[in-house]
């Protein structure tokens, strides 16, 4: 019993440093996001962030708007009740969404998205469909 209370106790000390990044990770945007609305001037883009645009610049108006709509943190359950999807269908999104960009997990693709301007923090989901790519 006591092992198991020991993996337990690693599992959430794991998880609890994988929560204090993610926080971290969103400060930090956040922080970013406060200084371009205060007039900062944004550095040229680098080769990461002008890759991401392009890799994001293929996804539909749906997936945009899901990819909006995590970023707020709605759980998939959420976001096909807002959406009138069903939770597979999110998933499906999903997917596609992470092959799109490259990205190997949600908070990837929302920093993904929060550097190509697809998502702002701190604003609420009005319309994802915006022009972000020359291609559109």
């Amino acid at each position: 019993m006591a092992e198991v209370v020991a993996k337990v106790h690693r599992a959430l000390d794991e998880a609890q440093l994988a929560l204090e990044s993610q926080e971290q990770l969103i400060e930090d945007l956040r922080a970013d996001d406060v200084g371009r609305s205060q007039g900062a001037v944004d550095p040229p883009p680098s080769e990461e962030a002008l890759a991401a645009r392009r890799a994001l610049a293929l996804l539909t108006a749906r997936e945009r708007q899901i990819l909006v709509l995590i970023s707020q943190g709605n759980s998939n359950r959420c976001v096909a009740k807002e959406l009138g999807i069903s939770e597979k269908t999110v998933k499906n999104h999903l997917t596609a969404i992470f092959t799109k960009v490259g990205a190997s997990d949600r908070t990837q693709a929302v920093v993904m998205g929060i550097r190509s301007g697809i998502v702002s923090i701190g604003e609420p989901f009005n319309d994802a469909s915006g022009p972000i790519g020359a291609n559109e």
